[in-house]
């Protein structure tokens, strides 16, 4: 029971007709000719596998609810382009199993067009995401380097300074001054280093990794500025560093099809580990000044 529903030509549908809205709405309001010629051909192969679907299934008319098309298009717009496309894309691998194993099972005379709506799923649609060339993307690398060095740098400072001087405000004062000079000396070298590599802006690759550290700064230095409690705010610290290791981790491994629990764990180790070794500096430190 549970592998005919898995293999429901209804399930298909739906799975089909999402792309098919997704990629029409997200058409209707891109300003980019190339993007909107992507976004239309994608549509069109989805279109094609629509009508296929619906002339076998049971139920002839799907809807969407608004909410779900909502949240997409509001994906496109904070998350860019490429990895709303990739992150409807993931979800093709458990397709292309499911309708290999329907196509098993259907009569000859349905296999041809099933092994075209494989073909669309493993190769033309890839092929046209792959097309997308968005600034962001890009310039990734250097918004992950920003990110991950002002992760390190400054957790493990902040918690020096916190448990240094059992002051939040203080602490925040000090990490606020060390970040913003290390966002300006992490600027002026992804500069210099972008001016030695071929096909490299270095004013963007300077603005997005000095741009990307800074912001690391203020979302770690806040909650010293807003708890009392010196150990509260470096528990909150500690709660904003996972939650933008996992959310930065998400994001480059739905881009780049990488493993997000091992860029997860990589990222939280180095950042957690720095952190322990600046506690233990931060401990001797201030019983030196005690």
């Amino acid at each position: 029971m549970g592998r005919a529903h898995h293999l429901n030509p209804t399930r298909f549908l739906q799975h089909e007709y999402l792309d098919m809205v997704t990629y029409r709405e997200l058409a209707k309001i891109e300003t980019v000719p190339e993007f909107k010629r992507i976004l239309e051909a994608l549509m069109a192969n989805e279109v094609e596998d629509c009508q296929f679907w619906q002339e076998l299934s049971s139920v002839k008319e799907v809807r969407i609810s608004p909410l779900t098309i909502f949240a997409l298009k509001l994906m496109r717009k904070v998350l860019g382009l490429t990895f709303t496309a990739k992150f409807l894309e993931r979800h093709e691998r458990d397709a292309v199993k499911r309708y290999t194993a329907f196509a098993q099972q259907a009569p000859p005379e349905l296999r041809a067009r099933l092994q075209q709506i494989i073909d669309h799923e493993t190769h033309h649609e890839h092929e046209l995401i792959g097309q997308i060339q968005e600034e962001r993307v890009e310039f990734l690398g250097s918004i992950v380097l920003g990110v991950n060095d002002g992760l390190i740098e400054l957790t493990g400072a902040l918690v020096g300074f916190a448990f240094a001087l059992q002051q939040p405000i203080q602490a925040g004062l000090f990490g606020t001054v060390t970040g913003i000079a290390a966002s300006l000396s992490m600027a002026a070298s992804a500069y210099m280093q972008a001016r030695h590599e071929t096909g490299k802006e270095p004013k963007k690759a300077g603005l997005y990794t000095g741009v990307a550290y800074l912001l690391v700064v203020v979302l770690l230095v806040l909650p010293y500025f807003l708890l009392s409690n010196i150990y509260l705010a470096v528990g909150a610290m500690f709660g904003l560093i996972v939650l933008l290791i996992l959310g930065l981790s998400f994001y480059s491994s739905v881009l780049f099809d990488r493993n997000f629990k091992r860029q997860a764990g990589e990222m939280l180790l180095f950042s957690l580990g720095v952190a322990g070794i600046s506690f233990l500096l931060g401990s001797f430190v201030r019983s030196l000044i005690a």
